[in-house]
């Protein structure tokens, strides 16, 4: 049956994740109606038998790892909804985020996306914002200047911020704004699947809003294994590639070659004087990314 929320997430060998979900969601006692569907990429930490014993999830499952992006299309797929929520296992949510999320949408029908305001469990601000800007590719500290600045600005908002589009970790989307061929490019397998999505919405001028008296954590953490480092510098210049063009995507790729090999230079000297597991994993992420943007 449709229902106002369908609540999607991918699961990949995060049980514990899961379960803390499906218990929020058992005792969850809303305004809106809701559904809780869990993809799982073919986990083999016990999830796959955990998601069959709970009554309160509708489980699917891939059989393999098909990424993020691809999960999601499939939960979308599968179900019927008014608003469809993409969110990471790794969120702890709370009921009057949630509320005030629904009311928002339900208020303001020419806004398509509505998305909380993320912290950290320490109670940090996390960069949780979009911005269409090529330059930010080019100019390191332009980015990390707008990644500041978004998050000032979403601390000290007193109402709710338009933006031009949030990361992934979660956010509502109006189902009637969903394109025929999914919400997620397919291309990505994982990493900036969120970012591609941003920018089509902005190209579409859909209103996406941050409302910053809704609070969620997002625990974060992503793996810093050699496969997730190749495949988020992949995933970036896949990005620049389809946004802005080959010229672009192959320009930043060539000054992210040199910023690497400079930061691999200086960890590896460093490393004689401070053989810390800091900084070996420093000079491992970026003779990592060296070797990405080198093939």
């Amino acid at each position: 049956m449709p229902v106002d929320i369908a609540f999607i997430t991918v699961n990949y060998n995060t049980k514990a994740y899961i379960s803390q979900l499906a218990d929020f969601f058992r005792r969850l006692d809303a305004p809106f109606t809701f559904s809780l569907t869990v993809i799982d990429n073919n986990s083999k930490d016990g999830s796959q038998e955990i998601l069959q014993s709970f009554t309160n999830i509708h489980y699917l499952q891939t059989g393999e790892n098909i990424g993020y992006g691809r999960g999601i299309n499939r939960g979308v797929a599968a179900t019927e909804s008014k608003y469809a929520c993409a969110m990471n296992t790794d969120v702890i949510l709370n009921r009057e985020a949630l509320v005030r999320l629904w009311q928002f949408l339900e208020e303001h029908p020419e806004v398509g996306i509505g998305a909380p305001r993320l912290k950290y469990e320490d109670g940090r601000d996390q960069g949780m914002l979009f911005h269409r800007s090529l330059l930010s590719h080019y100019a390191q500290w332009y980015a990390k200047a707008k990644a500041r600045y978004g998050k000032w600005k979403i601390a000290n908002a007193a109402g709710p911020v338009r933006v031009d589009g949030v990361m992934g970790a979660f956010f509502l989307i109006r189902r009637s704004i969903i394109p025929s061929s999914g919400l997620f490019d397919e291309d990505f397998f994982f990493f900036h699947e969120d970012t591609a999505l941003a920018h089509s919405l902005k190209n579409r001028g859909v209103p996406c809003f941050v409302l910053p008296d809704a609070t969620i954590v997002h625990v974060g953490g992503q793996s810093r294994s050699d496969a997730s480092i190749a495949a988020f510098y992949e995933s970036k210049y896949l990005y620049l590639k389809k946004f802005y063009g080959a010229v672009h995507s192959r320009a930043v790729s060539f000054l992210d070659r040199a910023r690497f090999l400079r930061k691999w230079w200086m960890y590896s000297l460093y490393s004689m004087v401070n053989p810390s597991e800091c900084v070996k994993s420093k000079r491992q992420h970026y003779k990592t990314a060296w070797n990405v943007v080198a093939k």
